[in-house]
C-alpha cells in the first residue's frame, strides 16, 4: 500500500536507479544489447537457393532483367506453387544485401552431400545469365563448394557444362571468327572476296614455294600447318556464306 501511494515518476527513479546500480545499465542501446534475442525463422531450402541467387546476381553491381528471368526460370523448374514463390521473390531480394558468410551455416544444413550439386547449377545459371561469369561469382560459387565439400573437379566440369554454348572456346561462333581473321576477310566480305584472299594466302604460305628454297624441315612442317588452317578456314567461311 506504501509503494502504491509512491507517485509513478518517483517510483520509475528508484526502480530505475536500482537496474541501473544492479545491471550497469548505461544506455538504451545497452538496454536492447541485453535482452533475450528473438529466434530468427528458419529458412527452408529453397529460400536458401533463392538468397544465393540474389547474391550472386548483386555481386555484378546491379541485378538485371536477365539475371530476374533466370531466377524465374529456377521456380519454374522447382515447380513451386504460388506461394513458395513469394517467398522465393522475398529470399532474392533479401540476398541482394545479405552476407554470403550469413548462409554458411543454412546452406549446409540443407545442401550437404548429394544436394550441393543441385544448389552450384542453379548458381552457375544465375552466373551465366548475362555472359561470362565473372570473377566474383566464381568465388561466390566456389566458396558454397567449399562450404558444402564438392569435390574441385566436379564444380570445374560444372562450371564447363553449364556454360552456354555461344560463350565456349569451341563453339561454331568463335571457329568462324577465328576462320575469317585468319583469311584476313569479315561476315560482310562476299564469297567471291573470300575465295581471292584464300587463294592469295596458300600462294604465299603453300609448302611447295619453300622446298625448292632448300627450306629447313621445321619451317616446311609450320607451312603445311598454316596451309592446312587456310584450308580449314576457307570451307568453314564458304559453308557460312552460302548457308
Amino acid at each position: 500500500m506504501l509503494i502504491a501511494h509512491i507517485p509513478g515518476a518517483l517510483l520509475g527513479l528508484l526502480i530505475g536507479n536500482i537496474i541501473d546500480r544492479n545491471l550497469a545499465i548505461k544506455s538504451w542501446a545497452d538496454l536492447r544489447t541485453r535482452l533475450p534475442v528473438r529466434a530468427q525463422p528458419q529458412l527452408n531450402a529453397e529460400q536458401v537457393l533463392f538468397m544465393l541467387l540474389g547474391h550472386l546476381a548483386k555481386s555484378t553491381g546491379r541485378v538485371s532483367a536477365a539475371h530476374i528471368q533466370s531466377a524465374r526460370a529456377e521456380m519454374q523448374r522447382l515447380q513451386l506453387s504460388a506461394a513458395a514463390q513469394k517467398r522465393a521473390i522475398a529470399a532474392f531480394t533479401q540476398g541482394k544485401d545479405c552476407a554470403l558468410t550469413d548462409l554458411r551455416s543454412a546452406l549446409r544444413s540443407h545442401y550437404a552431400a548429394d544436394k550441393a550439386e543441385q544448389l552450384l547449377t542453379a548458381g552457375w545459371r544465375i552466373a551465366y545469365a548475362q555472359g561470362l561469369a565473372t570473377a566474383k561469382q566464381r568465388r561466390i560459387l566456389q566458396r558454397c563448394a567449399d562450404w558444402l565439400n564438392y569435390p574441385a573437379a566436379s564444380f570445374s566440369r560444372l562450371e564447363a557444362q553449364l556454360m552456354p554454348t555461344r560463350l565456349r572456346p569451341n563453339s561454331a561462333g568463335n571457329e568462324l571468327e577465328a576462320a575469317l581473321q585468319l583469311l584476313g576477310v569479315t561476315r560482310s566480305t562476299s564469297l567471291a572476296q573470300v575465295k581471292q584472299a584464300y587463294r592469295r594466302k596458300v600462294s604465299v604460305h603453300h609448302p611447295d614455294k619453300l622446298m625448292g628454297a632448300g627450306a629447313p624441315p621445321a619451317q616446311l612442317r609450320a607451312a603445311t600447318e598454316k596451309t592446312r588452317a587456310l584450308h580449314q578456314a576457307y570451307a568453314l567461311v564458304r559453308k557460312h556464306l552460302q548457308g
